[in-house]
């Protein structure tokens, strides 16, 4: 194998199978995320020591940092990125097919299969803050059950983001909202915006299920539904056959553009990030995914 550093999250799925990681990729370096944001600094740093593989070993938080790193950090070739889901929640992988099971994901990374090129998203908000994306982002309800989701306790692991899903739609409204898809502009009552690079989000639901992580374009879902089409419609996401549906516009583009009328929150990857206005853009074949 090339240089590998594995990034992990220890605390991830409770700590369990750290210890099993480690055996079996005794030859890698491993740099352990203490702190929120941190992963973020460990990835860069291991593309700027020209580390061969960057390994994200934990839930889609972690690898949300790792992504972030690797594409901050502009010295040296990008590293091939692999993941290692051990969190509670890591629907990165459900799109590629990559496996949950541990050692099954090791024989992956250890295989001389070749890595593929993938999309990532840039999204810029709260007056020119920048974050970069690897799965999906949301504006809108969605952003406001990962909030919710973050507070609830981690033993319900997937099933939190239903949970929460269950206790903000009551509370939501709708926000006035002018979103731009490319140079097309829809002025609406926005329930919520998904921007998709991968297909899987929120415990296993199927959100994007026609999302092409490698066509250098988002999957775009303008949501317009009542709060009745949601309680209707839950059960169909995790199949993925909510789509198509009467109130949601679907599109495909490079860049989306959203204001909210009073501002909604934004997330991406399970992270809430900041509030709208904001500008997402897609950065074609920008990650080199094992998987």
């Amino acid at each position: 194998m090339t240089s590998v550093r594995v990034i992990v999250n220890p605390k991830a799925g409770r700590g369990r199978g750290f210890a099993e990681l480690k055996a079996a990729l005794g030859e890698a370096s491993f740099a352990e995320t203490t702190a929120r944001g941190h992963g973020v600094d460990l990835a860069a740093a291991a593309r700027h020591e020209g580390i061969g593989m960057v390994i994200a070993a934990g839930g889609d938080g972690t690898v949300h940092e790792v992504v972030n790193g690797l594409l901050a950090e502009q010295t040296g070739q990008m590293p091939v990125l692999g993941v290692v889901p051990l969190g509670s929640g890591c629907d990165y992988v459900k799109t590629f097919g990559i496996p949950s099971d541990l050692s099954a994901a090791v024989a992956l990374l250890t295989s001389e299969k070749e890595p593929i090129a993938v999309d990532a998203g840039e999204v810029t908000f709260d007056g020119g803050r920048r974050r970069f994306f690897a799965n999906i982002a949301e504006v809108g309800i969605g952003p406001e059950v990962v909030d919710h989701a973050s507070r609830l306790p981690r033993f319900l692991g997937p099933a939190m983001y239903f949970v929460a899903f269950c206790l903000t739609l009551p509370r939501f409204k709708q926000r006035t909202a002018t979103v731009a898809v490319d140079e097309r502009k829809h002025d609406v009552q926005l329930t919520n915006l998904v921007i998709a690079i991968g297909q899987v989000f929120g415990g296993g639901m199927r959100v994007a299920p026609k999302a092409d992580p490698s066509d250098g374009l988002f999957d775009v879902q303008i949501q317009t539904g009542s709060k009745t089409d949601y309680v209707v419609g839950i059960p169909k996401v995790y199949k993925g056959t909510h789509i198509p549906h009467p109130r949601v516009l679907e599109d495909r583009a490079a860049t989306v553009s959203v204001r909210c009328e009073p501002a909604a929150l934004i997330e991406a990857d399970g992270e809430v990030l900041g509030n709208t206005p904001a500008t997402f853009r897609v950065i074609p074949g920008a990650l080199r995914l094992k998987a």
